[in-house]
């Protein structure tokens, strides 16, 4: 388990001092063009249509610390997941998509999402040990909950850049349910210029820059074509927050 492997490293990278931190991917296109005749005007226009790629999401492990006792007994139906986290703001629309069905939108999918906070803990559990010692989050809920997806197959999430821990590169947990049955689980990353220059932020500078790269952390590195498929292009600032949009290609 991925604490597992935390706890081993922790004593070296307290040695050490804080070193921290598909999809229906629509970026492959072909183009056809059909031509029609117009019988009033006589003359020949052209239409250009796109086919996009449709591409079922990488399956990931669930990793540490998903809703304790289940995700589907998660109570947070909230499109905010800050509560009193302090961070870079981000903003995350997940589209969910069937891969079986020409990545037509899935309404009323059930998205569950958390991740750490700026100092590498999480809600809801004890004893996990960071940059900040050993602490114990029983019964806070920050950076967790869910939405159910519109007619367009989207959900909103509002929340904080997260932070990291030792072992892995900077990361997102990802379910998705669709009539309470679980179809995905899959994590999602960031650019590491974005992530590097995130750490050695006002708020995040105790931890560092995370010394774990995506292409050799234990869950994105293990295929290419996946971590290109898990790493979500962002815009915006630390100043103004990011923003970014994922497409979670399931299978009906």
């Amino acid at each position: 388990m991925e604490r597992k492997n935390f706890l081993r490293a922790f004593v070296v990278a307290a040695a050490a001092g804080p070193s921290f931190i598909a999809s229906c991917k629509k970026d492959s296109e072909t183009t056809s063009s059909s031509t029609t005749t117009s019988s009033s005007t006589s003359s020949t226009t052209t239409t250009t249509t796109t086919t996009p790629s449709c591409t079922l999401s990488p399956t990931e492990t669930e990793g540490p610390y998903p809703y304790p006792g289940g995700e589907l007994t998660n109570p947070l139906d909230r499109s905010d997941i800050t509560e009193t986290q302090t961070g870079v703001p981000l903003s995350l629309t997940i589209n969910v998509v069937d891969t079986n069905n020409s990545c037509a939108a899935v309404s009323g999918a059930r998205v569950d999402i958390w991740h750490c906070n700026k100092d590498g803990y999480y809600s809801g559990y004890a004893n996990q040990p960071g940059i900040s010692g050993t602490l114990s989050y029983t019964g806070k809920t920050f950076l967790r909950g869910y939405q159910l997806s519109d007619s367009a197959g989207d959900v909103k999430f509002t929340t904080i850049y997260p932070g990291w821990y030792t072992g892995r590169a900077t990361h997102i947990h990802f379910e998705v349910y669709v009539n309470s049955v679980l179809k995905k689980t899959t994590q999602i990353t960031f650019s590491e210029t974005i992530s590097d220059a995130v750490d050695v932020s006002t708020l995040y500078a105790s931890l560092g820059v995370n010394p774990v790269r995506n292409a050799s952390d234990s869950v994105f590195g293990d295929s290419a074509t996946d971590l290109a498929n898990e790493t979500v292009a962002l815009t915006g600032s630390i100043s103004a927050g990011y923003s970014g949009s994922y497409t979670i290609g399931i299978e009906l």
